[in-house]
């Protein structure tokens, strides 16, 4: 990632009239200038999870993420240890259906 795709993300934060930029967003900067991030992929959608968690490996952390949520944990938002496929598909439903209003993904 260069410094130019760190500027787009937060322009576009700006442009959208977002005060805050997502978790997933954050790290994008962050890796931009080279400062170490875990390993995550954003989710919108059910439909790449078995890719993503054949690509990370369990066990997994999997967490709600928009930059219109700055408390996950109080919301129910964070799910930890989580060791199959069948549990990984129940947590991201659970998580969806909490954000349930607000624009944003799943980190897995």
């Amino acid at each position: 990632m260069t410094k130019d795709k760190a500027v787009k993300i937060i322009c576009d934060a700006r442009r959208k009239g977002s005060k805050t930029l997502s978790e997933y967003e954050s790290k994008q900067v962050l890796a931009a200038y080279d400062i170490p991030v875990t390993k995550e992929i954003l989710l919108k959608d059910k439909s790449n999870l078995e890719k993503t968690i054949r690509k990370i490996g369990y066990p997994l952390v999997m967490k709600g993420c928009s930059p219109e949520i700055a408390h996950k944990t109080e919301k129910g938002l964070i799910h930890v240890d989580i060791r199959t496929i069948k549990e990984a598909k129940k947590v991201f439903n659970e998580i969806m259906a909490g954000m349930k209003g607000f624009d944003g993904g799943v980190l897995v």
